[in-house]
């Protein structure tokens, strides 16, 4: 595999098959405009994933660049937590597409890519990562000496405090961490599963240094001005449904964990309210490194 510290220090951010393109949208507004100037290169993307799927819909392959490992592979495609549109299977591109090198998928490679172009970490930089257990934070741990981990075990082990496998505990909305700790912190796919997420919001504000930056992902609708709230707690604690229940995977919890929200661009003015001033929703698709599945979201918020 790459050594990854060693591509930081060269700060090589070109390969042989090229740069990938990013699109900063700070508003529902712009997103709009965006998509009304671009959807016949987003209907083409669409259709070329199309072209790729087998009639059988068995497990296949497709040839890209893995930024991580620097190679050409043959990313592997399956049809785990695959959809239907229009009366057809689609694979969930996001969670596959799985590199035969580093094992990461479509996600994960994404996230190890834009998070070395849009924050420019150095390898002395403090990062806390919001998961303990995944090959994603052990590449960060190898890359980043001062990178901590820690997943949530509810009340089987105090904050801050590991249990017998090593594993940090920490709830995002009290964390044990110090004001002004971290120069980023990192969550991916987490915040939906939080009924108070603008706790949590407020809490990654307060561990970051001046000019840090958050970086995550969550369930995103695009098309949705407001945030989707599935289901909250009641007043006594109990969980009320608004929608269908709905579980995702968890790695310390096999029963997975209930997905309170999907956002929408609303999360972009609760940023600022828990007291980012500069945050944005970066958009990327790419062919040639094999994020597929339509535009990509990530976001990024920095303490000024």
């Amino acid at each position: 595999m790459l050594n990854w510290i060693n591509k930081f220090i060269k700060r090589n951010r070109r390969c042989e098959s090229g740069t990938l393109n990013i699109t900063k949208i700070s508003s529902y507004e712009e997103y709009m405009q965006y998509t009304s100037h671009h959807r016949q290169t987003h209907m083409a993307n669409l259709a070329f994933e199309k072209s790729l799927i087998p009639d059988t819909y068995t497990k296949f392959t497709y040839n890209g660049y893995c930024n991580v490992c620097q190679v050409f592979v043959d990313f592997t495609v399956d049809f785990n937590y695959a959809y239907k549109v229009d009366n057809a299977l689609v694979p969930n591109w996001r969670e596959s597409l799985v590199c035969p090198v580093c094992h990461l998928n479509n996600r994960m490679r994404s996230v190890v890519h834009v998070f070395d172009l849009e924050c420019h970490p150095n390898t002395d930089s403090t990062i806390y990562i919001t998961e303990q257990t995944t090959a994603l934070y052990k590449l960060f741990k190898q890359s980043f000496s001062n990178t901590y981990g820690s997943e949530y075990l509810g009340d089987s082990v105090s904050h801050g405090n590991s249990n017998k496998n090593g594993i940090r505990n920490e709830d995002l909305t009290q964390l044990s961490f110090s004001d002004d700790q971290f120069d980023f912190i990192l969550s991916f796919d987490v915040l939906e599963h939080i009924p108070n997420y603008e706790k949590a919001l407020a809490e990654c504000y307060r561990c970051l240094k001046t000019g840090g930056v958050f970086f995550f992902s969550v369930p995103f609708v695009q098309t949705s001005e407001k945030n989707i709230v599935r289901a909250r707690l009641s007043q006594t604690g109990e969980i009320v449904h608004l929608l269908p229940p709905e579980y995702h995977a968890d790695p310390i919890n096999s029963d997975g964990c209930l997905c309170f929200y999907h956002f929408g661009w609303e999360i972009l003015e609760n940023l600022k309210a828990a007291g980012f001033k500069n945050s944005q929703a970066l958009l990327y698709w790419s062919n040639e490194f094999g994020y597929l599945g339509g535009e990509q979201l990530l976001l990024f918020a920095r303490k000024e």
